[in-house]
């Protein structure tokens, strides 16, 4: 513990400074109540989060430029988290940057696919510019999967993108998801090098937790919505396992109902074991089991990489809120309605 609170507390010290800015529940729900995207830039032009990003571009006035200022506030304080870190805790920030790589990768290949080349995917700091693997000008300007391709050729993203533009018949969800599982096998082996051993076990508690429940919820909306056969299942799945056996994972993709699966899930190390982080009374969501893993991780290792993760967990979180919001006022659905997706409590 010493070493940790020598290495860490500045940089602790540091996140909770920055916590400090999220946007609390009230101020949520009182944002939810906008009539207004213009109400809603107002509010953000004077927030310690957004408003930095907005004396840069004044310009901003239309939803798409609102959705570009909040994206870039997550990689500006990624980008601070980061300047102020060590070399160690950089290893571990690392792994998160490739995230935020495959997200701007995912939207470039989003319009692509649409043969779209005027993209709106926000100011990319500097930062992010600088420690991204590829020309993020060239991708942004990529109108069409060959085009992106191209701008992709000797990155670490070419023989994924090779295998893209060879399956024509794919969709854009088949190329996300491909993305996606490419995200996670990279990064399970990469935090096998990080030297430092509590740093090691934090991030394989928190993707390990991750990836269990992307497959859980994956096999679940195939069982509810598509009744898919488990071999096209398991064909989807990302081929890691942490806290699931291979024979419950096998139990799962064989259920014959949602309510067989869920049976099947009751009895998993995620509901019954010493550090469970769901009971079968819960809602049952991905985010509801990433809560509480966070909250878990932090509390277990608070002088450690845990509340640098959580902390940028809690404003991935924040940017989804806003951005559901954004699009509730744009389609005119009553504030109730709002709350009760970004809050469930409030319903």
């Amino acid at each position: 513990m010493s070493g940790g609170l020598l290495q860490y507390s500045g940089l602790v010290t540091k996140v909770k400074a920055m916590h400090k800015n999220l946007l609390s529940r009230e101020e949520l729900l009182r944002i939810s109540e906008f009539e207004t995207v213009e109400e809603l830039i107002s509010f953000l032009r004077e927030n310690g989060s957004y408003a930095p990003t907005y004396q840069s571009h004044e310009e901003i006035q239309h939803r798409a430029q609102v959705e570009a200022v909040i994206d870039d506030s997550l990689y500006s304080d990624y980008g601070k988290l980061y300047r102020f870190a060590g070399e160690s805790q950089r290893q571990g920030l690392s792994i998160l940057f490739l995230r935020y790589e495959i997200n701007i990768l995912k939207t470039c290949l989003e319009y692509a696919s649409q043969g779209e080349s005027e993209k709106n995917l926000g100011y990319l700091n500097l930062f992010f510019d600088r420690h991204a693997c590829f020309d993020t000008a060239a991708a942004t300007r990529a109108g069409s999967i060959k085009d992106l391709a191209a701008a992709l050729a000797g990155t670490r993203y070419e023989e994924i993108m090779s295998q893209i533009l060879n399956d024509r018949e794919a969709s854009y969800a088949e190329y996300a998801m491909r993305l996606d599982i490419y995200y996670y096998q990279t990064v399970w082996k990469q935090k096998d090098g990080l030297k430092d051993a509590e740093m090691r076990q934090v991030i394989s508690r928190i993707l390990g937790t991750e990836i269990d429940w992307q497959n859980i919820m994956w096999m679940y909306r195939y069982k509810q919505f598509y009744h898919s056969r488990p071999e096209d299942i398991h064909a989807r799945m990302i081929p890691i396992r942490y806290r699931l056996r291979r024979s419950e994972v096998k139990r799962l993709a064989d259920a014959e109902s949602p309510e067989a699966f869920l049976s099947v899930l009751g009895e998993t190390a995620y509901f019954t074991e010493k550090d469970a982080v769901i009971s079968l009374g819960d809602e049952i969501t991905f985010r509801n089991v990433m809560d509480k893993t966070y909250k878990q991780v932090c509390r277990k290792h608070p002088m450690s990489i845990a509340p640098v993760f959580g902390y940028l967990y809690d404003k991935e979180n924040e940017i989804d809120d806003l951005t559901t919001i954004l699009e509730g006022i744009r389609y005119r659905i009553p504030a109730r309605e709002i709350q009760e997706l970004i809050l469930p409590s409030v319903g």
